[in-house]
């Protein structure tokens, strides 16, 4: 019953962005976003409180990519030269650490979409704008999907970020769980 609780709340918030967005009103839209992920992370997080079995797919926008980059890492996150003028290259570092961690980058929903039906992992770490996140979590149910905006630094779309921290985080959280349960 409580799972459909969470489901009709974050339907209503879902609702709430989409007119304050077609309204142009930010305050708001900001505020309903950040309770959407905030609800939807929290739910995420007592989803995993068990064991995760198989893969964790961290999915990030191409726009992460510095814009001039002449290696182009859309079809291969091995194609980064660690030049360090982007994050992409921590996630090289993340994929190569961590244990059943796939790392892709998609162009759009349609490549985000195919990912996922493709490798079926237990727990997806999206990264996104505001509206392809929270659209993206929604299309992607019934999977479990942890989402963190991304940092736009100027223009949309082209040089954003994301805070690694905020990446590590959930990754520590998920490997003490694994540890936590494995050990008992």
């Amino acid at each position: 019953m409580k799972k459909f609780y969470i489901s009709l709340l974050k339907s209503l918030l879902y609702i709430a962005f989409i007119i304050t967005t077609k309204f142009k009103k930010q305050k708001l839209n900001d505020y309903f976003s950040k309770k959407f992920l905030e609800i939807n992370n929290d739910y995420v997080l007592k989803k995993i409180k068990k064991k995760i079995n198989g893969k964790i797919l961290i999915l990030l926008p191409h726009c992460i990519q510095f814009y001039d980059c002449e290696y182009k890492i859309t079809s291969d996150i091995n194609n980064c030269r660690a030049c360090g003028k982007c994050v992409v290259y921590n996630f090289v570092d993340i994929r190569n650490k961590y244990q059943n961690i796939e790392v892709k980058i998609a162009t759009g929903g349609t490549l985000a979409r195919k990912y996922i039906k493709e490798i079926r992992p237990s727990l997806i770490i999206a990264v996104a704008c505001k509206r392809d996140l929270i659209s993206g979590i929604r299309d992607a149910e019934p999977f479990l999907v942890y989402g963190i905006f991304n940092k736009i630094n100027g223009e949309p779309c082209i040089n954003t970020t994301v805070v690694m921290d905020d990446i590590y985080e959930i990754l520590d959280k998920i490997i003490y769980r694994r540890v936590l349960w494995e050990s008992i």
